[in-house]
């Protein structure tokens, strides 16, 4: 944990300290009825069923995952806890939950699993504390009736969504500020299937309250929702570039391909930029392969930065990038090449040891549809032709490819 940055460290036991203080308050709250123990045992269980089903699954999407964090299924007994459950059983039906999962599905360093388990605990005592507030005197822990209560527990899942999920992506900006805040997000599809889990443990709550033997048939959806998750993140692989989490080459093709169709429908413009670090082998021979990597990374970062929602960049392999540019003018294009290239310049990625900075510049190619082609194999090569025009003449520059064969390329940029 020391190795963090400052401020992630002081948020880390920020949240840890708040984390114990609200849990020796809450066991005044409410008092644990015998009852209680029935349905801690029969969720608890049930979790571990359910976890235990899926484990192989899980290891894969654990080792598989980036940066953001990692949806699981789990909220479907933990928040069933926090409906039917007094508060300090909750919070317990939670940790020994999120014990069990890091245990045998996501083993990590201590102080991860820990400020994991505190951002768990803090949203289950929020969930609660709405519920607590929200139910009339003497009917808390319990299932609310009415539409009413059904709002209720609406607002309590996603205050619980909020908290923890808000502590998770806080603490991943903070450790790796130079990755994009997308990213750290994560996908629309996966804050989705958090919320799903969350009605998901309404319904199991009333489930437990009228016959605990219909838990049975909810293992079978979840089973399901699991696979289907797998399958998303295998689809996201096969388009990725592992090294830089861009686009591979054949994605960004077929996307190409097909906004270049939609273009030509609309009669719209299309920009597309290749970029090449300069020197790139003198950075691996001078500072070592695993720098080289970093400098990839971090590259990939600036340029996703620089993107907006519906561009694209890819990898095309080695120390080439790809930008595409939908509905960017010609004129455009000159200054948002300009721009790209200058992040580049502007990335730090230190060397090991003597900690000086790699020294960081690009080479780029710039071309417009359909001024310079009519398909993508044709703007490719002209794009190309660009770019290493630009190398001969001394990188560092941009070159932009000529409407027509006749016209050479036009230079823009210095060393």
């Amino acid at each position: 944990m020391w190795a963090l940055r400052r401020p992630a460290i002081i948020t880390v036991l920020v949240v840890e300290a708040i984390t114990i203080g609200t849990t020796v308050g809450i066991v005044t709250w409410a008092p644990v009825r015998h009852g209680d123990w029935t349905i801690f045992g029969v969720l608890l269980a049930g979790s571990v069923v359910h976890m235990e089903s899926v484990r192989g699954i899980e290891r894969i999407r654990e080792q598989a995952r980036a940066t953001a964090p990692l949806v699981n299924l789990t909220a479907v007994w933990t928040f069933a806890g926090i409906v039917l459950l007094p508060p300090v059983l909750a919070v317990s039906m939670s940790v020994l939950t999120f014990t069990h999962l890091r245990l045998r599905v996501a083993l990590r360093d201590t102080f991860r699993t820990v400020y994991s388990a505190a951002a768990v605990i803090l949203g289950t005592e929020a969930a609660a504390a709405v519920l607590n507030i929200g139910l009339p005197y003497g009917t808390y822990p319990g299932l609310p009736t009415s539409w009413r209560g059904v709002a209720l527990i609406v607002l309590a899942g996603l205050v619980r969504w909020f908290v923890n999920y808000g502590l998770i992506v806080v603490i991943i900006l903070l450790s790796s500020p130079s990755s994009p805040g997308k990213d750290a997000l994560g996908s629309f599809n996966d804050n989705v299937v958090e919320v799903a889990a969350l009605s998901l443990g309404a319904v199991t709550a009333l489930v437990v309250s009228h016959d605990i033997w219909y838990l049975l048939l909810i293992l079978p959806p979840l089973l399901v929702l699991h696979r289907s998750l797998l399958m998303h993140q295998y689809e996201t692989a096969a388009r990725t570039d592992a090294k830089t989490g861009l686009a591979n080459a054949a994605y960004w093709s077929q996307m190409a391909r097909a906004e270049l169709a939609r273009a030509e429908r609309y009669e719209n413009s299309v920009g597309i930029l290749m970029l090449d670090l300069d020197h790139f082998k003198k950075i691996n021979d001078t500072y070592g392969h695993l720098t080289g990597d970093e400098v990839l990374k971090a590259v990939a970062d600036s340029l996703k930065k620089e993107t907006r929602d519906y561009d694209l960049v890819g990898r095309f392999g080695g120390e080439e990038f790809l930008v595409l540019l939908p509905g960017i003018q010609p004129h455009e294009l000159r200054n948002v090449a300009e721009r790209f290239r200058g992040c580049i310049g502007a990335v730090v990625v230190n060397a090991p040891e003597t900690y000086d900075r790699v020294p960081v510049t690009a080479s780029a190619g710039a071309i417009s549809f359909p001024e310079g082609g009519s398909d993508l194999d044709e703007l490719l090569l002209a794009v190309d032709a660009a770019l290493y025009e630009a190398k001969q003449n001394g990188r560092n520059r941009t070159c932009f490819a000529p409407s027509g064969s006749s016209r050479l390329p036009q230079q823009r940029g210095g060393n």
